[in-house]
């Protein structure tokens, strides 16, 4: 596969401290790509300069072996993200809040209007159409918030903790919907979640702590290198070794 996201050597400081340590890895297209550390590893500072809206002091980040642009419209057409927290109005209808932004893309309210439908369609979610987003579940506001995501068709989608608050059922029917997209759309998904056992079906994870990599690799191979049998037995073992010795693991 090839690189659709290359970083070498990315660091960022707030407040004069340090919150991503010369970090460097790669992003295949078509993978779905999982980042994991705990609070404070430097996950959303990392897709916080992936997705430009913030500036690395140091490093290179290359879309497609571009250098990033983060001002440029075929930037910003590449990307899309589902924040943790969404970002739609609640006192809005799904057909308002989805029409809205959509204009945004096609500059035309008859395209607009397909488009928001299509998506919400891809996405399961065509009966919530003129329901007000506000009243929604939590399994329903994220449908329509990954809708949202996909107005643009982005080659890379972000999905931050795209299952926290929901229940079982409504976790394992969002993994599937998330599968769907990916081969429907043939784009890449990076995720980041707490949940190891949603990062187990990944192609690569990306193990951060306190701003280092920790482990960057196929979970079957961290696991057969750290000989365990679970994912999360891999990240205690690494985040252990880690804070014991503060060396940085990259296999």
């Amino acid at each position: 596969m090839n690189e659709l996201v290359k970083i070498s050597n990315l660091a960022k400081q707030y407040n004069n401290q340090e919150v991503l340590k010369a970090i460097s890895f790669s992003i295949h297209e078509g993978e779905l790509f999982s980042i994991l550390g705990p609070n404070g590893a430097g996950k959303s500072t990392l897709i916080s300069l992936i997705l430009g809206l913030a500036k690395p002091d140091a490093g290179e980040i290359l879309l497609e072996g571009r250098k990033l642009e983060t001002q440029s419209i075929e930037h910003k057409s590449m990307i899309s993200v589902v924040f943790q927290n969404s970002i739609l109005d609640p006192a809005l209808t799904v057909k308002e809040n989805l029409f809205i932004r959509a204009y945004f893309y096609v500059n035309n309210w008859k395209e607009a209007k397909r488009l928001a439908k299509e998506k919400l369609a891809d996405v399961q979610g065509s009966h919530l159409l003129n329901k007000r987003y506000g009243v929604l579940s939590g399994g329903e506001k994220r449908k329509v918030d990954i809708a949202r995501a996909l107005l643009n068709t982005p080659k890379l989608l972000f999905l931050d903790e795209p299952t926290t608050g929901l229940d079982i059922g409504s976790r394992a029917d969002m993994w599937r919907l998330i599968h769907q997209l990916k081969e429907k759309y043939r784009m890449t998904i990076v995720l980041t979640t707490h949940y190891m056992e949603e990062a187990k079906d990944s192609d690569n994870v990306l193990m951060l702590d306190a701003g280092r990599v920790m482990a960057y690799d196929a979970p079957e191979a961290l696991k057969k290198s750290y000989h365990c049998l679970t994912l999360e037995d891999v990240f205690l073992t690494i985040m252990e070794k880690g804070r014991e010795n503060y060396e940085c693991f990259s296999l």
